[in-house]
């Protein structure tokens, strides 16, 4: 996960009219441009990847490890991020996070 994109998540988790702002999105792109307004320097594909992990994180029953926690374990995404990012979020950023992706 980018700088940006850790510093959009801390964002989301504190402002409630930028998570309203993404569950009104009705794509990808156009939550993107909410997103891209808010910070510099993000990415589309940081951006919707990171949205979808932060979905999945929060989502996810304890204790199980489903096929994409399993190839992260391989594949690169760190336990560190997604503490950061759902730490960042507590939650309330969850439902803006799913209608994201």
């Amino acid at each position: 996960m980018t700088e940006a994109m850790k510093s959009f998540v801390e964002k989301l988790g504190k402002d409630e009219a930028l998570q309203d702002k993404l569950k009104a999105c009705k794509s990808p792109e156009e939550a993107f441009e909410v997103a891209k307004g808010t910070v510099e320097g993000l990415s589309f594909d940081d951006f919707t990847a990171t949205m979808k992990k932060l979905s999945e994180s929060i989502s996810k029953t304890p204790g199980e490890l489903s096929d994409t926690d399993l190839e992260q374990v391989a594949g690169g995404w760190s336990d560190s991020d997604t503490v950061t990012v759902a730490t960042a979020t507590v939650q309330a950023a969850a439902p803006a996070a799913a209608s994201a992706i």
